[in-house]
C-alpha cells in the first residue's frame, strides 16, 4: 500500500514537487512583468516616464481594493474543491492570455493617450488574474504544510523552482530580444517582445495545469473555517492589529523593492552605465545572480534550522547590502559579475525567510481566532509586494525627470548615468537597512515560536476530531 493510500491527507514527495512547480509559472509571470514592462513601454512604446508612473499609481488604487477583497472572498469560499482551488482554476487561462497582451499595444495608432489607456487596462487584468492565483497558491502552502519539517522540505523545493523561474524570466527574453532597450529602433524588436510573451504564456499555462492536477489538496480540518470567518472589515482590521505581521511587512516591502527595481532597470543600467551592449550578456549577469541564490539555499536552510527564520532573514539582508554599491558603480562586465555572486547569495536569504515567517504569523493568528485566515494575510502581503513596485516606479519617475530623461533618448548624459547608478545601488542600500530594522523587531521566535507549535498541534487535533 502506498503512502498516500494509507493516509489520503498525507502530502507525498511527488505532491511536494508538483506543488512547488507552481512557482515556475507564478514567478515567470511576475518577474518577466517586472523585467520587461517598464523597459518595453518606455523604450519601445515610448510612453513618457511620468505617464508610466501615473499608470502604476492608478493601478495601486485598484490594488488596495482588489487584493484584500480577493483574500477575504477566498477565505469565505465554500465549494466541493475547497476555498483556494476554484480561484486558481479560474485565473489560469486569463493570466496566460494577458501576459501576451502586455506586449501588443496599438503602437501603430501613434497616440500616447491610447497606448496609456491600453497599458492601464492590461495592468488591471494582469493584477486581478495574478492575485487570484498567487494569493491562493501561497495560502495553500501554509495550510497543506503545517509541520516545520514539512515546510522546510517543501520550502527548499519551492526555492529551487523559484530560481529556475527567475532564470527563465531574466535570461530567455535576452535570447529572443536582440535589442532590449530599443537602442537601434528596429521593427523586429516589437515582434521579439511579443514572441517572449507567447513563450511565457505557454510556461504559465502548463505549470499551472500540473499543479492543479497533481499538486494541491485542501486539508479537511480547514473545511469549516469559511463558516466562521470574520466580516471583511473586521478581518482587515485584525490583520493590521497584528504586531508581528506589521513588523514582518517592513522587510517584505524592502526586499521586494530591491528584487523589483533590479530587473526593471537592469537593461538600462547595464547598457548605459556599465557599457554592456549585448542583451545576452545582460541575461548572463542576471543568471549569475539567480544561480548564486539557488546554490545558497542549503546555507539559508541550515541557518534557519540553527537560528530560526528571523535570524536567517537578518543575516541574508546584511549579506545582500555589501555588494550593492560595487554592483551599481561597476564599469565593466567583470566587475559586475564579481559583485553579482554575493548579491545573489543575499537574495537567497531574503527569499528564504519570507515563506517561513508568514506561515508562523498565520499559525499564531489561527491559535487566537480558531480560524485559519491565510487568504487575507497573503492578500495584504501581495498589496505590499505590489506596493513596492509602485514606490519604485514613483522614485524612478522623480529621478529620471530630475536627470532630464522624461522621454527615452538612446544617448543619455552624465546626469542620467549617475541616476541609474543611484537607483541600482544607493537607493536599494537605504531600503535594505530599513528592512533589517523591521526584521530585527519581528517577535515570533524562541520560546514564543515553540509554544505556538504546541498550541497549534492541539488545535488541529480538536478540528479533526470534530469532523469524525
Amino acid at each position: 500500500m502506498s503512502e498516500s493510500e494509507k493516509d489520503p491527507q498525507k502530502v507525498t514527495g511527488g505532491m511536494r514537487v508538483a506543488f512547488s512547480l507552481g512557482e515556475v509559472g507564478d514567478n515567470v509571470a511576475l518577474n518577466m512583468f517586472q523585467f520587461l514592462v517598464f523597459t518595453f513601454y518606455f523604450c519601445v512604446v515610448k510612453l513618457p516616464v511620468l505617464w508610466i508612473v501615473l499608470g502604476f499609481v492608478i493601478w495601486s488604487i485598484w490594488n488596495s481594493i482588489n487584493d484584500p477583497l480577493i483574500g477575504y472572498l477566498s477565505d469565505k469560499t465554500q465549494s466541493k474543491r475547497g476555498r483556494r482551488i476554484p480561484w486558481m482554476m479560474a485565473a489560469t487561462i486569463p493570466l496566460a492570455i494577458v501576459v501576451i497582451l502586455l506586449f501588443t499595444p496599438p503602437i501603430n495608432l501613434n497616440s500616447d493617450m491610447i497606448n496609456f489607456i491600453y497599458f492601464l487596462v492590461v495592468l488591471f487584468i494582469f493584477d486581478t488574474a495574478y492575485t487570484a492565483f498567487n494569493l491562493n497558491y501561497n495560502a495553500l502552502f501554509s495550510e497543506m504544510f503545517i509541520e516545520m519539517e514539512d515546510r522546510a522540505k517543501t520550502g527548499k523545493i519551492r526555492i529551487s523552482f523559484v530560481m529556475i523561474a527567475l532564470i527563465l524570466a531574466f535570461t530567455f527574453p535576452t535570447l529572443i530580444i536582440d535589442d532590449l532597450t530599443n537602442r537601434y529602433n528596429r521593427p523586429e524588436t516589437l515582434t521579439q517582445y511579443q514572441m517572449t510573451g507567447v513563450v511565457a504564456a505557454i510556461i504559465i499555462f502548463v505549470t499551472y495545469l500540473i499543479i492543479l492536477k497533481w499538486g494541491v489538496r485542501e486539508p479537511k480540518e480547514f473545511s469549516k473555517d469559511a463558516e466562521t470567518a470574520l466580516s471583511f472589515t473586521n478581518t482587515v482590521k485584525s490583520s493590521f492589529k497584528n504586531k508581528a505581521y506589521l513588523w514582518f511587512l517592513i522587510p517584505t516591502l524592502g526586499t521586494w523593492m530591491v528584487i523589483g527595481i533590479t530587473p526593471a532597470l537592469a537593461p538600462l543600467h547595464m547598457t548605459y552605465a556599465v557599457g554592456i551592449k549585448d542583451s545576452e550578456l545582460i541575461g548572463l549577469v542576471l543568471l549569475v545572480i539567480f544561480v548564486s541564490a539557488a546554490f545558497s539555499t542549503p546555507l539559508w536552510e541550515y541557518i534557519r534550522r540553527k537560528k530560526g527564520a528571523r535570524m536567517c532573514g537578518m543575516i541574508g539582508i546584511v549579506v545582500w547590502c555589501f555588494p550593492l554599491l560595487f554592483f551599481a558603480f561597476a564599469t565593466s562586465l567583470e566587475m559586475i559579475l564579481i559583485s553579482a555572486i554575493p548579491w545573489g547569495i543575499g537574495l537567497g536569504g531574503g527569499l528564504y525567510f519570507y515563506d517561513q515567517c508568514i506561515a508562523e504569523i498565520i499559525d499564531e493568528d489561527e491559535i487566537k481566532y480558531g480560524t485559519r485566515r491565510s487568504g487575507i494575510y497573503y492578500a495584504v502581503n501581495n498589496l505590499f509586494i505590489k506596493g513596492s513596485a509602485i514606490i519604485n516606479f514613483v522614485i524612478i519617475g522623480i529621478v529620471f525627470s530630475s536627470a532630464d530623461w522624461q522621454t527615452y533618448d538612446p544617448n543619455p548624459g552624465v546626469d542620467t548615468i549617475f541616476a541609474l547608478r543611484f537607483l541600482m545601488g544607493v537607493y536599494p542600500l537605504i531600503v535594505l537597512i530599513i528592512a533589517f530594522i523591521g526584521m530585527y523587531f519581528y517577535p515570533i521566535h524562541g520560546e514564543r515560536l515553540i509554544e505556538n507549535r504546541r498550541k497549534l498541534t492541539d488545535l488541529h487535533e480538536q478540528k479533526r476530531s470534530s469532523l469524525k
